[in-house]
Protein backbone atom coordinates (compact mmCIF):
# COMPACT_ATOMS: atom_id res chain seq x y z
CA UNK A 1 0.00 0.00 0.00
CA UNK A 2 2.53 2.50 1.06
CA UNK A 3 4.97 1.16 -1.94
CA UNK A 4 7.76 -0.49 0.00
CA UNK A 5 9.11 -3.57 -1.38
CA UNK A 6 8.80 -5.62 1.96
CA UNK A 7 5.76 -5.92 3.59
CA UNK A 8 7.65 -5.75 7.02
CA UNK A 9 8.14 -2.18 6.54
CA UNK A 10 5.31 -1.08 5.61
CA UNK A 11 4.05 -3.17 9.12
CA UNK A 12 6.64 -0.96 11.08
CA UNK A 13 4.79 2.03 10.05
CA UNK A 14 1.00 0.38 11.10
CA UNK A 15 2.71 -0.44 14.78
CA UNK A 16 3.81 3.04 14.78
CA UNK A 17 0.23 4.55 13.43
CA UNK A 18 -1.87 1.93 15.93
CA UNK A 19 0.40 2.99 18.77
CA UNK A 20 0.19 6.79 17.84
CA UNK A 21 -3.75 6.62 17.01
CA UNK A 22 -4.42 4.56 20.79
CA UNK A 23 -2.15 6.92 22.58
CA UNK A 24 -3.97 10.13 21.26
CA UNK A 25 -7.52 8.40 21.83
CA UNK A 26 -6.16 7.88 25.56
CA UNK A 27 -5.42 11.59 26.24
CA UNK A 28 -8.74 13.05 24.12
CA UNK A 29 -10.70 10.48 26.82
CA UNK A 30 -9.31 12.36 29.51
CA UNK A 31 -9.67 15.45 28.05
CA UNK A 32 -13.50 14.55 27.66
CA UNK A 33 -13.46 13.32 30.82
CA UNK A 34 -12.56 16.38 32.52
CA UNK A 35 -14.54 18.50 30.03
CA UNK A 36 -17.47 16.62 31.77
CA UNK A 37 -16.18 16.68 35.20
CA UNK A 38 -16.16 21.15 34.55
CA UNK A 39 -19.76 21.25 33.05
CA UNK A 40 -21.60 19.32 35.58
CA UNK A 41 -20.46 21.28 38.54
CA UNK A 42 -21.59 24.37 36.44
CA UNK A 43 -25.03 23.42 35.78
Amino acid sequence: MLGHTNIKTTQIYAKITDSKISHDMSVFAGKVKGMSKKLAVNQ
